[in-house]
């Protein structure tokens, strides 16, 4: 049996080749690592929310509303202008295809030039939408949010390096310092300045959590570990990052259109009540998230190492596990989600009496959507890009036509029942290609397994464990 050091070099389905012992193989337990990844998109939905609160507090279901448009117009901007290098750095690390400081380079040089062009064509969105589903934005505010641009790409793209390399605190720390700086600024200066304060703090706390992970980039990619892997441009990284990219574009579509058309009809008050409704209901897929965002490196980790002479990290039937793990983890958050609903105007206020009924509508949706999403990353991780490709060309159209219809009559209502069916088709893809790819039936890659719950209590021992050994350390 060969040694990891004396692999051959492999050709990846986007034609990048690696360099030999470059792959690392997965060095955490897939648990423990899905759970610190957790932390980061837990604190990011936890910032955020405490932020529509306070704002749902002070401005009312307007601001709640112009908040949420400025949320989905950065982050449009940001998904566009990313041009798939979130995925194509996280793919490529993890596989070993691309040194972590030649990785750090490009995303820093493609952050500046990528986000530059993405601001001059987000003004260009404002300006045919003024007098639409942007009129209740300002000249002041459009240019705040497009000014921190550059440095919100920077936070988006950046966490992939220390994901790829498994270092899942250092993920969780750059994830949540946007939505925490926003959570400082944003409430802050709408006491200060109304709606504008509170747009022009949010476009600041992204540009701090921009600049924050830039500079540990930049500390990074000194370390000798950040050396290992080839070395080349960012250019050479776009072709598997462009096509998974279409399908990431396409899945934010599938999520974010709808608050711009229903604010173009019915205006910022309605706009704010659907959407704490769908950021309420995206807990469910946003829980299962941290399984997508560890099995597409680790996949990839296996998937570059792959030799017939050596013992597959991940056995076969364990390979389904994930997306198991997802089921569970949806159909938990769908129970949990519902009395956060009812109690909605209690908290966000009384003008939030509907966020019942189009949570309800929304949940069978959502709950799909947070395995389909694994799904997805799962073959992605693979070298699939192609078939990432295909679930995102078959559901835009025909949801995008969906909202252009059904919105202007029937309102948030319809937006809900929209959105549903799109995360459904988007699943029902998702799950085809993911059986039909790996040789799995439904019953072996969805039904979860007795041996599924007891990884449940494994990991709480582990982490009680963790903390008497903290607590008796402290106590010496």
């Amino acid at each position: 049996m060969r040694s990891p050091a004396n692999l051959r070099r492999m050709a990846t389905l986007d034609r990048a080749r690696g360099q030999g012992g470059a792959a690392s193989q997965p060095g955490r337990g897939f648990g423990f690592s899905a759970l610190l990844a957790s932390l980061a998109l837990a604190g990011s939905y936890a910032a955020l929310g405490l932020n529509s609160i306070s704002i749902s507090r002070i401005e009312g279901a307007d601001g709640a509303g112009l908040i949420a448009l400025s949320t989905q117009f950065i982050f449009l901007a940001t998904f566009v202008a990313g041009a798939g290098l979130r995925t194509s750095v996280t793919y490529r690390v993890g596989g070993g295809l691309w040194s972590g400081r030649s990785a750090v380079r490009g995303v820093l040089l493609a952050s500046l030039c990528l986000g530059a062009a993405g601001a001059a064509l987000g003004m260009g969105v404002w300006a045919l939408l003024q007098d639409s589903a942007m009129s209740d934005f300002s000249l002041g505010m459009a240019l705040a949010l497009m000014c921190a641009l550059p440095f919100a790409l920077a936070w988006w793209i950046v966490p992939a390096i220390p994901l790829a390399s498994e270092r899942f605190e250092t993920y969780a720390l750059l994830t949540v310092s946007g939505p925490v700086a926003v959570l400082l600024l944003c409430p802050a200066l709408a006491l200060a300045a109304g709606e504008t304060g509170a747009v022009i703090g949010f476009a600041v706390g992204w540009a701090i959590g921009g600049l924050v992970n830039a500079l540990w980039a930049v500390r990074y990619a000194r370390l000798p570990e950040a050396r290992d892997g080839p070395e080349h441009g960012v250019r050479e990284a776009g072709g598997f990052g462009a096509r998974a990219w279409v399908n990431d574009l396409f899945q934010l579509i599938n999520l974010r259109p709808d608050l711009f058309i229903l604010s173009a009809y019915y205006g910022t008050g309605d706009t704010g009540v659907y959407a704490v409704t769908v950021s309420i209901t995206s807990l469910v897929w946003i829980v299962s998230q941290p399984l997508a965002s560890v099995v597409l490196p680790r996949n990839a980790m296996v998937f570059a190492s792959a030799d017939p002479g050596l013992t597959p990290v991940i056995p076969e039937e364990k390979q389904g596990a994930a997306v198991r793990h997802s089921v569970l983890i949806s159909a938990a958050a769908t129970l949990l989600v519902i009395p956060i609903l009812a109690i909605a105007p209690l908290v966000w206020g009384p003008g939030f009496g509907r966020t019942l009924e189009l949570g309800l509508i929304l949940l069978p949706g959502v709950a799909m959507l947070g395995v389909g999403r694994v799904m997805v990353a799962a073959f992605t991780g693979e070298g699939a890009a192609n078939e990432a490709l295909f679930v995102g060309l078959v559901s835009f159209p025909l949801t995008f036509i969906a909202f252009m219809l059904v919105i202007p009559d029937h309102g948030s209502t319809g937006a809900a029942i929209v959105s549903c069916c799109s995360y459904i088709v988007a699943s029902v893809l998702a799950g085809y290609l993911f059986l039909r790819a790996r040789g799995h039936s439904a019953r072996t890659a969805l039904v979860p397994r007795a041996e599924d719950l007891r990884d449940y209590l494994r990991l709480a021992r582990r982490g009680l464990d963790a903390l008497g050994r903290r607590r008796f350390g402290e106590s010496q």
